[in-house]
């Protein structure tokens, strides 16, 4: 079976993160922007990410990256171990 090949498109529009997160840039920031207002502008001029969760797994598996990765189970683990790290710190300063 031959290798998979990246979708080159995708490849050039969206970032995926190292949380398996997939970032793009706002369209209607490239030109025509005297009528649009300055709060418009700083708005567009920052990256955003995908909301909908099936589009990033989408997108994810086009790009041959972090295929299986959800980013709320990653940032909910996250969470758990930081979590049981400052228990583990409040335990060990209670028994001293």
């Amino acid at each position: 079976m031959p290798k998979l090949k990246t979708h080159k498109g995708m490849k050039k529009r969206f970032k995926i993160s190292a949380t398996g997160k997939v970032s793009h840039k706002r369209c209607g920031s490239s030109h025509l922007m005297s009528h649009k207002s300055g709060k418009q502008v700083r708005r567009l001029r920052k990256k955003s990410t995908l909301s909908v969760s099936a589009e990033a797994h989408r997108i994810r598996n086009a790009l041959l990256k972090q295929q299986s990765e959800n980013p709320a189970t990653v940032a909910a683990l996250k969470q758990a171990a930081l979590a049981a790290k400052t228990e583990g710190e409040a335990g060990a300063v209670k028994s001293e």
